[in-house]
């Protein structure tokens, strides 16, 4: 099953994206298991792909657990999904979960991906 194309209100973003492979477990009361893959993620949200499933707009329990099997938990708000790439917002995180991002980004920092992603983004 293909996702429909939906468009919500996206604020410009604030933080540096992270590409990070895990496996993520999306629920709710009307979805209780969708699974997916991530793409990114920042300390405002997470990118993930789902298999199949469509996720309609609305509020998650997002679980991730990273290749490295770090755990990341969050409450967010979907707004954006095209196909099966749905992009979520984070409404509300643990500082623990706060802390593996932040591990996250400043490992990724040390390659040379940050550099051209800061040279795309007209940074440097």
């Amino acid at each position: 099953m293909e996702l429909k194309k939906i468009y919500l209100h996206v604020p410009l973003r604030r933080y540096f994206r992270v590409p990070l492979k895990g496996k993520a477990i999306l629920s709710n009361s009307s979805n209780p298991t969708i699974r997916a893959c991530t793409i990114d993620i920042s300390q405002g949200g997470v990118t993930v792909k789902t298999f199949s499933e469509e996720v309609s707009t609305a509020e998650y329990q997002i679980e991730i657990l990273t290749e490295a099997g770090q755990r990341i938990e969050m409450f967010a708000q979907l707004v954006r999904a095209d196909d099966s790439i749905a992009g979520f917002q984070t409404l509300q995180i643990d500082q623990k979960s706060q802390e593996v991002i932040r591990h996250l980004f400043f490992e990724y920092q040390k390659t040379t991906d940050f550099i051209k992603q800061l040279e795309e983004e007209g940074i440097v």
